[in-house]
This record gives structure tokens, C-alpha cells and sequence, in this order.
């Protein structure tokens, strides 16, 4: 497995943007990581001082003041996490400027919604475009840096962003409780339900499907060549963007690794209004992982056995017969409902 070899982390100098610098000097101290830091000088932002004055006098005035301020947040960086950063300032438009620096970097870090009165690379919809377009790994950096990681969640939807979420999240993990975690479509208990299929028969189709989901998502990431000792396993029933927001609560997540680009039931969840939501609500940072460019990642769909609600709209009858028959060939006994167990960390 490749190593986070190099981070791009962007600031405008706010509190946001600083909290991002922070973070991704502890990632790059941890994983012995190269470090650049990057803020972007709108030259748009300077055209009334242009029309009066030397067309690049303000441009120039800017650049300096931030390069000066970016010495300064790197020389804090050293001292703090023992990195030597290198410090580039660019003008331009800051999407443009950021998009074209991330070629250069495993993981691209950035504040959420940072502002301040250099130039604002965080302003506004970059970050949420550079989400959209960027082919690297994206850290949404939330909240304040006083730890690595504790507890990483991986929702996964058994597409190959998901492979490529895992794969990260396992290298992030150091000595965070990483706990992967898929919502299960409630679709088909409703109908069960609205065809007064009996609950002892609901029950027990709900532990197959259950048993099922929970086995595919093991073979999933021992698929991958990963150590599943270290990781726990977890399901929910309910809309994917809800039961993720819900469970990171539970679990007190400080960090939500995702694929974006996914074909189920995460589909969609990193885009458009429902991205929004995901980014506005929850309270941590948050690694976004585009789908592998290369397509040297198979999709797990396509090599994993159908979840046991793959269904395509069968009427009511057909599935009360399905239920009856899963629940006859087995009895309760027959079955150990497998509950997600932190396992005990390997000594280091």
C-alpha cells in the first residue's frame, strides 16, 4: 500500500484557513510527508486601486504582505510539528491556482469556509467546486487541531470510490478506532410490512440481510489487502446521507473518509444539494476520495455478490413469498447477529 507521500494545504490566513495549515503539518509530521502551503492573491480583488494607480503597484503590495504572513505561519509550523514547509504564493483565480497545485499532492487539504482581508482563497464556492473537479483526495478541515484522529467512520456504498476511500482511511488510521460503516436501504422492510408479512418473518429476513451486508463488507476490504483486525464493522437502516450524519454522532467521528462518484446507495451523496448538507451539518472534518483515475481498481460491485435488498421493484407478493421462504429453510437459533466490537489496538 502507497504512503501519503506529499500534502498541498491552501489558506487565506483566517482562523479556518489556519486550522487547515495546523492539520495537514500533523498529517505531513506523522506520515513523514513533504508540506506545502499555498495562498492565492486575487488579482481581480485589486482592479479599482488599478484603474488609479500603477496597474501592478496593489498586486504587488498584496503578494508581499502575504508572503510575509506565510513565512511567518511556516516558521510557526516548524517550531510546533517539527516540518520545514515550502511556501508559494501565486495571482490568479484561487479555483484555477488550487486546481492546478494539487497535481503535485497525494491529499489536498483545506479550511471550510475561511475569510479575511489578504484575498479569500476559501471564499465562497472553491472549495465546493474544487470538490466537484478535483482528481486528488480533498480534507475538509472543521475544527481545531489538538490530536491526530481518533475515531475514523468509512461509509462505503460497495462502489470503487469506496475501495478508494477504504484504502486512505487505512493509511490515515495510525492509532484511530476506524469503523466501516454502510446504510441499508429500509425500502424492503416497508414493503414486507405493507404486505402483512408477519414481523417474526420480518425479523429474521432483516438478520439475513443484515448477516449478508455485513459479510460483503468484510470480504470488501480483505478484497483490498487490508487487516480487518483493527477495524469494526457497523450497519444502519435509512437514507445514506442521515443514518451517516447520525451514526458519526453516535460514534464521536472526528474524521468522515468518502468516495464521491459512487453507483448505490452513497451514490450521490457527495453532490449537489445533498453534498451541501453532508458538509454543513456534520461537526468534523471530512476526507473526500474521488474514484480511482486510472480504473486499476475494480469496481466491488462487480466482484461481490448482490446485497440481499438488490431488488428491482418486485410487487408485494413476490417478496412476502421471498421473506417466508429465507425464514422457513432457518431458524432464530441458526443465526449470530454480528455487532460492531472495537478490538483492542495492536502494541506498538
Amino acid at each position: 500500500m502507497t504512503s501519503i507521500k506529499s500534502l498541498l494545504v491552501a489558506t487565506d490566513f483566517s482562523v479556518d484557513g489556519n486550522n487547515a495549515v495546523r492539520r495537514a503539518a500533523l498529517l505531513a509530521h506523522d506520515h513523514g510527508a513533504r508540506l506545502d502551503i499555498l495562498h492565492v492573491v486575487k488579482a481581480a480583488g485589486c482592479k479599482p486601486l488599478r484603474d488609479w494607480f500603477y496597474p501592478t503597484l496593489d498586486v504587488d503590495l498584496r503578494t508581499a504582505q502575504a508572503r510575509g504572513a506565510l513565512q511567518r505561519v511556516a516558521v510557526e509550523i516548524t517550531g510546533a510539528y517539527d516540518v520545514a514547509p515550502t511556501i508559494e504564493v501565486v495571482v490568479g483565480d484561487p479555483f484555477e491556482m488550487l486546481l492546478r497545485a494539487s497535481d503535485r499532492a497525494d491529499v489536498v487539504v483545506l479550511g471550510r469556509r475561511g475569510r479575511s482581508r489578504l484575498g479569500g482563497l476559501l471564499v465562497d464556492g472553491t472549495a465546493d467546486r474544487l470538490l466537484r473537479t478535483c482528481k486528488r483526495p480533498v480534507l475538509i478541515v472543521r475544527t481545531p487541531v489538538e490530536q491526530p484522529y481518533r475515531r475514523v467512520l468509512v461509509p462505503i456504498d460497495f462502489s470503487a470510490a469506496s475501495d478508494a476511500a477504504i484504502r486512505i482511511a487505512a493509511q490515515m488510521q495510525g492509532e484511530a478506532i476506524l469503523q466501516v460503516f454502510h446504510a441499508i436501504n429500509s425500502q424492503r422492510e416497508a414493503v414486507l410490512r405493507d404486505a402483512d408479512v408477519p414481523a417474526r418473518i420480518i425479523r429474521q429476513t432483516r438478520l439475513i440481510e443484515e448477516a449478508a451486508t455485513n459479510a460483503r463488507m468484510r470480504r470488501q476490504v480483505a478484497g483490498l489487502g487490508l487487516d480487518c483486525t483493527f477495524m469494526s464493522f457497523t450497519l444502519a437502516y435509512g437514507h445514506a446521507v442521515g443514518s451517516t450524519l447520525r451514526h458519526a454522532q453516535r460514534l464521536g467521528a472526528d474524521l468522515i473518509v468518502a468516495g464521491k462518484q459512487g453507483r448505490s446507495t452513497l451514490g450521490g451523496f457527495l453532490l449537489g444539494s445533498v453534498s451541501s448538507r453532508l458538509l454543513s451539518e456534520t461537526a468534523c472534518d471530512m476526507l473526500i476520495v474521488p474514484r480511482p483515475r486510472d480504473g486499476s481498481l475494480p469496481d466491488a460491485a462487480a466482484t461481490i455478490a448482490p446485497r440481499a435488498n438488490s431488488v428491482s421493484q418486485p410487487d408485494n407478493a413476490s417478496l412476502a413469498r421471498q421473506a417466508a421462504a429465507q425464514a422457513g429453510a432457518l431458524t432464530q437459533s441458526d443465526w449470530i447477529h454480528n455487532t460492531a466490537r472495537f478490538g483492542s489496538r495492536r502494541a506498538s
